[in-house]
Parts: C-alpha cells; structure tokens; sequence
C-alpha cells in the first residue's frame, strides 16, 4: 500500500514538472514571437502600406504627365524581394522607386502643329513597303546600302515591319552569348546595335522616309528580357503574366487555354494532349494577359528600345487579339473581360504615344483593323493593316464587297486613316505561304498587279512585299535555295520589275 502512495505522488511531481516545463516553452515561444515574429508581421504590414502608397503617387505622377517609365524596375524587384520575404531589401528597392519617382520629369506636351504635320504626312503616303528585316543583308549577301538603294529604286515612303521583335533581342552582337539569344544574332541582324546603325544610314539617305518597327502582343518567351533596364525575366515570372481565363471566373484553367491557344499558333507540338500533356517550364512562349501590369511594361519596353533605336512608328501585332478570344469563348462582346482586355490594348497606344511626346516627336501606332470589331470607344490609332484571305490568293480575286464594307467598317469607326493591305504570314496556311509556295513566278507578278489597282480603287494602300516574311515550315521554294523568307530580288520569285514598276506609276498618280 506504501508503494502506491509512493509511486502516485511520483506521477504528481512528473506531471507537475511537465506542466512547469510546457509553461516555460510556452512562454519562450512567447517571448521568441514578440522577437522576431511580431517585428516581421510589422515590417510586412508597413511595406504593404509603402506599396499602397507607391502605386497611388505612381498613378497620380502618371496622370499629370510625368515620365515614371523608371521606377518600374525598381518597383518589380522590389515586389519579388517581398515575395520572398526578403523585406530588408524590399523596402531598399522601394526606397530607390520612391527616389525615382521624385525625380521624373514632366512630359512637355507636343505643339499640336507638330501632330498635325506628323498626320499630313502619313496621309501623303505613297509607296508602302514591307521589308523584315532592314538588318538581316548578312544572310544573303546584302548590305544596308543595298537595302537603301532598292527602297529608293521602288520609291518607298513608308518602311513597314523595318525590324520585328518576336524572341528576347541582344544590345549588340559583343552581348549575343547569352543562352537566351540565339547564337546567330550578329549574323541574322538580330541586335539594337545594328538597328540604329540601320536607321542612321537609312534617315541620312532618305531623310523623309517613315521608319516603322514591329512587336507582338500575343507572344511572350519563358525566359524574358526588359531591353531598357537590361533585366531578364525568369520563366515564373513571365508564367505569372501569361493569360489567365479564371481571373475573370471563366471556366478554362490557364493551363488548358495556354495549350490550346500555343498549339493553334505551332509554337508547341501538336501531339500534346491538351492539358494534360502541357508542362509550362518547358514550353517556349506563353500568350500573355494585355491587362497584366508587368506585361504592359515588357510590351512597352520592346515599343520604346525600337524608337530609341529611330523607329518612327510601331505596329503591334494582335494587339486586341485577347478581346477577340474572350468574345468568342464568352459569345459575350460586353463581358468584363472584353471590356478590360480591349481597354489596356488601347492604353498600349496611348502610352506609345506618351513616350514620343517625351522624345519631342509623334510616334505613329498601328495594328490590325480588328480594332474595329468592338462596341467601345476606339483608340487613337493612327493607321491600320488587313490582308487578303488565303482564299483569294490562291483563287487570285480579290472580294470586292469584303474589302468596300472593311473599309466602310474603318472610316465609320476611325476616321478617315490610312489603311493598308500586306500579304499576311507566319504559317504554312497563311497567305504569302499560298502565294509564294502555290502560284508560279508570272501568277504572282500578275497577282501584285491585281492586288495593287484593285486597292487603289478601294482608297487601301497595298504595301508591295519587298523582302521578308515566313513562308512556311513546308515551303520547298526557297529564296536564294536557302531560306524560308519571300525577296523580290531571289531568283525563285522575281518580282522586282514588277513592283519597280508599280511603284513608278503609283508615284506618279497618287492614291485615289
């Protein structure tokens, strides 16, 4: 009986000694919290404020014309170090934002004689030509001053597509070793370097000469580059831009629209069973969400280096492209989605706009007429692009009520703009793929001839394809035996008489 006794209040002393001890753990959590945690839920709340605050003296900056293009940098590291819980720095690359932002500049407003003369003269625009890349004589042997002489020979006014932006771009051929450039840059023309080397030339021989640049809106690489700030953006990130159907609650996950959409472009393989198979670490571009902050500024990024580079225009490739695909998933023209979508493509322009004026110059903007294809207010566009169907290429007859009610479509929507036809491309069913894979050298050279009298009629300027342009992964006519790109010049097409000519005659009588 004595052993019990002894061997309960044995197990009182453990339980109490227990119960001592979770007080004192307790208590040393306690203390370890109010430490080092409390501080860092404080921290996290104060950087969350500072953050509120940025984008409220950002967007006010913003709205009363300053130039804020350089705190955006700042801003995003800082958003990844608070990602990462790194608030220290955080808060250091806040610091260097706010700083930034209390140095921007006003944007001084452009005369408005300025706009005006700059719209006169694109109105008197003749001879269009689209020429891919000014930069790229290398691969068949031909220099820049060989690029001026046939853009004087065919009286070119306007340069469309003078450079395209479609993969990250290095500075200079010295920087092309980066695994995200390809190792063929220099030769390929592909750099800023060479651009501006381009455009210099080019300005000095044909002071007039409108120089227009391109970018894509609907593609965005895994691994990124901001060509202003020189900053690589890593495949989670870009990830994080790309388009998202649910973030307007629309029942597509992000993986299986970026499958479908990426395979319908052949950008991925078309044996990828959609979603299952996509895997987005691995695939090489994502479609990018337009209404995405961040992609925005990329967008822009690439619109802006062209211009510093001397592009006197820029024209973005399916920049409404996201409103088009919402309605047609939603069957709804009025949803949220196409609202925003097609908003922050217009803001897109406006901003382009915004960064000529700080340049003291007008930049023109333009992109396909599918502007027109909405029930909202139309953006300050200043030219617009269409082309003809593969149909009508391989049928070699133009739709004549198609093309009066597109152009019907434009002026009751935009005005009285420039609008032009070039013979779209990019895949093996796209028009040029048709007209340079299908018809003979004689059909083409009397499809330009047809192409170029019946848009005259229509008040359309038929931009005249001088060099460049995809011809399809299964072309077997190839430019100069190699390369699957349309030129004028390459034995296989040989049609610069032919458009030497029109050009001639076009010169002369104007655009009706």
């Amino acid at each position: 009986m004595g052993k019990k006794r002894r061997k309960t209040g044995m197990s009182k002393k453990i339980l109490i000694g227990m119960g001592i001890f979770v007080v004192i753990i307790a208590l040393l959590v306690g203390i370890y919290f109010i430490q080092v945690y409390k501080p860092a839920i404080q921290e996290k709340k104060q950087l969350i404020e500072r953050f509120s605050e940025f984008e409220s003296q950002y967007q006010e900056k913003k709205a009363q014309g300053y130039d804020v293009s350089a705190t955006g940098a700042f801003a995003r590291k800082a958003k990844r170090a608070f990602d990462s819980k790194d608030y220290k720095m955080a808060n250091g690359f806040l610091n260097n934002a706010f700083e930034a932002l209390e140095k921007a500049e006003k944007i001084p407003p452009l005369p408005e004689t300025v706009k005006e003369e700059a719209k006169e003269k694109l109105s008197r625009v003749r001879i269009v030509s689209l020429y891919e890349r000014v930069t790229d004589g290398a691969l068949i042997g031909r220099s820049v001053e060989d690029v001026i002489r046939i853009l004087n020979e065919t009286k070119t006014d306007f340069i469309f597509r003078g450079f395209w932006r479609w993969r990250p771009c290095p500075e200079s051929p010295e920087t092309a070793s980066d695994l995200i450039y390809p190792q063929d840059a220099e030769v390929e023309g592909y750099t800023y370097e060479q651009l501006r080397e381009a455009t210099s030339k080019i300005k000095r021989e044909m002071p007039d000469v409108i120089f227009c640049g391109g970018v894509s809106a609907q593609r965005l690489n895994r691994i990124e580059r901001n060509p202003l700030t020189g900053e690589i953006i890593e495949q989670e990130e870009t990830w994080g831009m790309a388009f998202d159907p649910g973030k307007w609650g629309i029942d597509i996950s992000k993986e299986e629209a970026q499958c479908k959409l990426t395979k319908s472009w052949y950008w991925i393989s078309q044996e990828i069973e959609c979603p299952e198979g996509y895997e987005p670490e691995k695939v090489p571009a994502y479609f990018p969400d337009i209404t995405n902050e961040n992609f925005q500024e990329l967008l822009l990024s690439w619109a802006k280096k062209q211009i510093d580079c001397g592009a006197d225009a820029i024209w973005i490739d399916m920049l409404f492209k996201q409103a088009t695909i919402i309605e047609r998933w939603t069957g709804n023209p009025y949803h949220p989605a196409v609202k925003e979508s097609y908003e922050a493509a217009s803001q897109i322009v406006d901003e382009i706009h915004r960064y000529g004026e700080s340049k003291g110059k007008y930049i023109y903007v333009g992109t396909w007429l599918t502007v027109v294809d909405y029930p909202y207010s139309p953006p300050d566009i200043d030219f617009v692009t269409a082309t003809p169907s593969s149909e009508e290429v391989v049928n070699k007859k133009l739709d004549t009520a198609e093309w009066t009610n597109m152009k019907a479509e434009v002026e009751a929507n935009l005005g009285e703009i420039p609008t032009f036809a070039f013979i779209d491309f990019g895949n093996d069913g796209l028009p040029l793929a048709i007209f340079s894979q299908k018809l003979t050298k004689s059909e083409q050279r009397e499809f330009l001839k047809t192409a170029d009298e019946f848009f005259q009629k229509k008040g359309i300027n038929f931009i005249y394809p001088l060099h460049g342009g995809f011809t399809g992964k299964s072309a077997t006519i190839l430019a100069f035996g190699n390369f699957r790109v349309y030129d004028i010049l390459a034995p296989e097409f040989d049609a610069y008489d032919t458009i030497k000519e029109l050009a001639q005659s076009k010169s002369k009588i104007g655009v009706e």
